[in-house]
């Protein structure tokens, strides 16, 4: 039920305290009213109030020429921020499911943040693996978030869906598979202003994601910075190489082999520092 549905989100959020992640700062709940106002005014009983981001959503392309808008290093910004604050949602066992440029939101002060929770899940399972002993450490959990059916059902946008979301086949032994890859078709939007898998409907896409191999465009960014496309990342060098090192290993179709977030921190794949 929709009631349901946001008792869940609520009760995510409610768990969530990182600088990379728009944090939840109170919950109105009006018994005489049968009516919640939910983050942007949608007509549901209970309203979170969320923090105030002045910058809005991650704007990556213009229209209608779909060229990229970010620089390179504008980018490399963005998914440090992101990386960040999706490490810490799967070490609290949150699969968020919805990884795209349209729910990262940015704050005044430039940080960007991960946003929308209405897909997510928990997963004690992630918990236990990602907090080992420490986990019992955080207290009791929701009743509300123990139901794993919903993760059975499909969630997200189809065109951010990872391979094993696009047919019927074993299950991942972590879901959190699917937010790496989500994560590397967003990279793939800021740097080139498109998705690197295009259909004209989903089932065709569902056909697409898990036999194609994505293209690197000769360019990336609003600067333009050469890539070289996928020849130049055989000869192994250059700043093309290096990107499209990051996107082979985000997007790699078999999720048992896909970079874990934890490799991609170390990798050194990105010239990007994760300490302040």
């Amino acid at each position: 039920s929709t009631e349901a549905k946001i008792r869940r989100e609520i009760a995510i959020m409610k768990k969530c305290h990182h600088k990379h992640v728009v944090p939840l700062r109170e919950v109105i709940d009006d018994p005489l009213s049968d009516k919640i106002y939910l983050g942007k005014c949608q007509n549901l009983t209970r309203s979170p109030l969320l923090e105030y981001m002045a910058g809005g959503e991650v704007k990556w392309r213009t229209a209608p020429d779909n060229q990229p808008l970010l620089t390179v290093d504008e980018t490399r910004r963005i998914l440090r921020d992101v990386i960040l604050g999706l490490d810490y949602l799967h070490y609290q066992g949150i699969i968020h499911r919805d990884i795209k440029p349209a729910n990262l939101l940015i704050h005044e002060d430039g940080t960007v943040k991960i946003s929308d929770f209405g897909v997510s899940h928990f997963s004690y399972a992630l918990k236990l693996a990602s907090a080992g002993e420490n986990a019992a450490l955080g207290g009791p959990t929701d009743d509300v978030l123990m139901d794993d059916r919903e993760l059975a059902k499909t969630a997200g946008s189809p065109a951010f869906f990872a391979p094993e979301l696009c047919y019927k086949g074993p299950e991942p032994e972590s879901y959190a598979t699917i937010d790496v890859w989500a994560l590397g078709v967003t990279l793939y939007c800021l740097l080139f202003g498109s998705v690197p898998y295009r259909a004209p409907n989903e089932y065709a896409l569902y056909n697409i994601i898990p036999k194609e191999e994505f293209e690197i465009p000769p360019t990336m960014g609003r600067d333009a910075a050469p890539t070289g496309g996928r020849e130049r990342r055989l000869e192994g060098e250059g700043e093309g190489w290096e990107v499209a090192e990051v996107l082979e290993r985000l997007l790699e179709k078999d999720p048992l082999k896909r970079i874990t977030l934890s490799e991609l921190k170390v990798s050194g794949a990105l010239p990007i520092h994760f300490q302040r």
